[in-house]
């Protein structure tokens, strides 16, 4: 499968548009979490609220238990100091479910914030993508083969501008009718060029193609 163009500016453009996607993932992760934690500054006062429970309780605790120790009416008297460390109690649930939902807040804002454009930008990315990879394949994975050539070339006729296909050859007509190896190349790189792809040379090819085993 082939990713990327064999034209060195086409090429260049695709590895540009991967790189500016690439970017555009990062810079929209980076404000993601810069929202995240815009949000979360929302969960301020649950520390405090957190750490005035956990020193209302301590302290009421410590005084139950003193009073307590009183003769005859202490087991009375600690009831509203044993509550008053419950309400402490409270207070420190509170924080921890106040800072809960201020940070499952602060994920969907930041998703919604980031994913959108990072889905919207990627999708589009990688449907180009596999549109232009699908129409390389298309065009045939071996375009050094003389029949592959032969039909790229019949492509090239029938597709390709009159004034394009004259500027090869004053009649293509007559040219691939010749049935000349190097007419029928030219014409494939014609139609290839539309796509960044271009056909090797013949040398290239007899260099790239697997030794045959006898």
């Amino acid at each position: 499968m082939r990713l990327y163009a064999t034209s060195p500016l086409r090429r260049t453009l695709q590895i540009t548009a991967d790189l500016g996607v690439l970017a555009w993932v990062l810079v929209w992760v980076a404000i993601g979490r810069w929202v995240h934690a815009l949000v979360m500054t929302l969960a301020a006062p649950a520390d405090p609220l957190r750490s005035a429970g956990t020193s209302v309780s301590d302290r009421m605790t410590d005084i139950a238990g003193q009073v307590v120790r009183i003769p005859l009416v202490g087991e009375e008297l600690d009831g509203p100091f044993t509550g008053a460390a419950g309400a402490g109690g409270d207070l420190v649930r509170a924080g921890d479910a106040l800072e809960g939902a201020v940070r499952t807040v602060a994920w969907l804002v930041a998703l919604l914030s980031a994913g959108t454009p990072i889905l919207l930008v990627v999708a589009v990315w990688a449907l180009l993508r596999w549109i232009w990879v699908r129409r390389a394949a298309s065009l045939g994975a071996e375009v050094d083969d003389p029949e592959s050539q032969q039909l790229l070339a019949l492509r090239a006729l029938v597709r390709q501008h009159p004034r394009r296909l004259q500027q090869l050859y004053p009649d293509p007509v007559a040219a691939y009718r010749s049935g000349d190896p190097q007419v029928w190349r030219a014409l494939a790189d014609l139609e290839l060029a539309e796509h960044g792809l271009r056909s090797r040379s013949p040398r290239q090819a007899q260099r790239a193609r697997p030794p045959s085993t006898p």
